[in-house]
């Protein structure tokens, strides 16, 4: 490990390496040891800072919301129109995806469909994440299509998004956010054509 590595706090070497170890080999094949390798630092001090693997990954995840927010609010931010706010989920997961992902999908969905039965302090993190895309997309779907039928969009822009992240698992990333976002228009259109 490189001497400014570590100069860096001890608990943002292990957040960094469960972040680059656990989200592209799959939380449950990472060994702590092998973390706490990548990151120069003890099992004492990955117990002092996370309590355990779990406080680990849910910090970890945590740190992974607030990092992908952060992304979707400067998309939606730059989006001009209603139907582009709520749209900017895709520009702003290729975004992610290009300046940010090291794995091939989403850690949230790799870690939900590895874990099985969570841990608590995983669950609260999945759910946080689920809470906030959901949330979300019906408060911007409502600024496109008013009542009943805009939260019907919105779970419908949900599923597209979703698809799209999955597409990314199991084929060219682009490819697939380009699918998922041309549903998700066609979704509005539809959408606006009933209203």
């Amino acid at each position: 490990m490189a001497t400014t590595e570590r100069r860096r706090p001890a608990r943002e070497r292990l957040l960094t390496a469960a972040d680059e170890l656990m989200f592209v080999e799959g939380v449950v094949l990472t060994p702590v040891d092998v973390i706490l390798r990548r990151a120069g630092a003890s099992p004492a001090t990955l117990y002092a800072n996370f309590g355990n693997k779990d406080g680990l990954i849910a910090a970890a995840l945590e740190r992974r919301l607030g990092e992908w927010t952060e992304v979707w609010d400067a998309a939606v931010a730059d989006a001009e129109t209603p139907t582009d706010r709520l749209l900017a989920i895709f520009p702003a997961l290729r975004t992610y995806q290009r300046e940010r992902l090291d794995e091939r999908w989403c850690a949230f969905s790799g870690t939900a469909a590895a874990t099985g039965n969570p841990a608590p302090a995983v669950a609260e993190m999945l759910t946080a994440e689920d809470t906030l895309l959901h949330e979300r997309i019906e408060s911007l779907a409502a600024q496109v299509v008013p009542g009943e039928r805009g939260v019907r969009l919105a779970d419908e822009v949900v599923v597209a998004y979703l698809g799209a992240i999955t597409g990314m698992l199991r084929g060219d990333q682009e490819r697939a956010i380009a699918a998922g976002e041309r549903t998700a228009a066609h979704l509005v259109e539809v959408a606006l054509a009933e209203v």
